[in-house]
C-alpha cells in the first residue's frame, strides 16, 4: 500500500477495531489513547507493536532526550484534544487533570400533568433530530492524500514528502501531522492553513506566504526560509533548529517556546520577535 493512504488495523484486548489513517493513528498515540504497546496491521495477518512503527509514532514523542520534550509533549496534547479536559500522567504516575469549563451536568423538567409529558416528548425529539442531521461525516472519508492541491483541502495525516507544491493557493487547508519532509512550497498561498505537528524539515518554504496560518510544534529545522512570510502566524513550540532563514517576516508572529535557529527557545510571551 501507498505509504501516503496507509490505513492500519488496531487490535485491543483481542478485538480487532479500524482501519484508521495513520494520522488518526498517531495523534490518538500521542493522546494516550492508543498505548505504544497496542498491535496494528494492516492486513490483520502481521501484527506489530505501534512503537516499533516508526511512521505512526508522532514526532515530538520520538524526540523525548530533547530538550524542553516534557513542555512540548504537554503542548501538544492540548491542542490535539478536542475534548474539554486532558488526561495525563505525570513521572510520579499521578494523573494530571487541566480544568475544563463548567458543562450542563442536568436538565430539570417539571413533569405535572399533559404538559410536562408533552415537554418531554418533545425534547427527546429534538435530540433524535439533533443527532441524525447534525452527525458530522466521517473525517477520514474525506481525506485523499493524492488529491491535486487547491484551497480548503484535507491533507490530515498525509505522507506528502519530497511533494512539489511551488506556486500553489492553498488556502484555509489543514496539513495537521503531515509528514512534508523535504517538500517544495515556493511562492504558494497557504494562508489560515494548518501545520499543527507537520513534520516540515528541510522543506523549501521560500516566498511562501503563511499569514494566520498555525504551525504549533510543527518540525522546521534545516527549512529554506527565504523571504517566508508569517504574519499573525503561530510558531508556538515549533523547532526552527538550523532553518535557513533570511528576510522574514515575523508581524504579529506568535513564539511562545518557539526553538530558535540557534537552538534558543523563546520566551513563553515572545510575539513578533523571539525573547529570551
Amino acid at each position: 500500500m501507498n505509504k501516503e493512504t496507509q490505513l492500519w488495523y488496531l487490535k485491543v484486548k483481542g478485538r480487532v477495531k479500524g482501519p484508521y489513517a495513520s494520522g488518526l493513528i498517531s495523534k490518538n498515540i500521542l493522546l494516550g489513547r492508543i498505548h505504544p504497546s497496542d498491535l496494528l496491521s494492516q492486513d490483520k495477518e502481521i501484527w506489530r507493536k505501534a512503537s516499533a512503527i516508526r511512521e505512526v509514532m508522532p514526532d515530538v514523542i520520538k524526540y523525548r532526550n530533547e530538550p524542553n520534550y516534557k513542555e512540548r509533549l504537554r503542548a501538544a496534547r492540548r491542542w490535539a484534544d478536542e475534548r474539554e479536559s486532558i488526561r495525563e500522567v505525570d513521572d510520579n504516575g499521578q494523573e494530571i487533570h487541566y480544568e475544563p469549563r463548567k458543562k450542563v451536568t442536568h436538565l430539570r423538567i417539571k413533569t405535572t400533568g399533559i404538559i410536562g409529558l408533552i415537554s418531554i416528548i418533545a425534547i427527546i425529539s429534538g435530540l433524535i433530530f439533533a443527532m441524525f442531521k447534525f452527525t458530522p461525516d466521517d473525517p477520514l472519508a474525506k481525506i485523499n492524500c493524492s488529491a491535486q492541491a487547491q484551497d480548503g483541502m484535507l491533507f490530515y495525516g498525509c505522507h506528502l514528502q519530497r511533494k512539489i507544491f511551488n506556486k500553489k493557493s492553498i488556502k484555509n487547508s489543514s496539513f495537521k501531522n503531515a509528514l512534508l519532509q523535504n517538500t517544495q512550497f515556493r511562492q504558494s498561498s497557504l494562508q489560515h492553513s494548518n501545520f499543527d505537528y507537520a513534520n516540515l524539515s528541510h522543506a523549501d518554504l521560500s516566498q511562501t506566504n503563511f499569514t494566520g496560518a498555525s504551525l504549533r510544534a510543527s518540525d522546521l529545522r534545516g527549512a529554506t526560509l527565504t523571504a517566508t512570510i508569517f504574519t499573525k502566524a503561530d510558531l508556538s513550540y515549533a523547532d526552527l533548529t538550523g532553518a535557513k532563514a533570511s528576510k522574514i517576516k515575523l508581524t504579529r508572529t506568535i513564539l511562545g517556546g518557539t526553538i530558535w535557529f540557534d537552538g534558543q527557545v523563546c520566551h513563553k510571551e515572545s510575539i513578533g520577535r523571539c525573547q529570551q
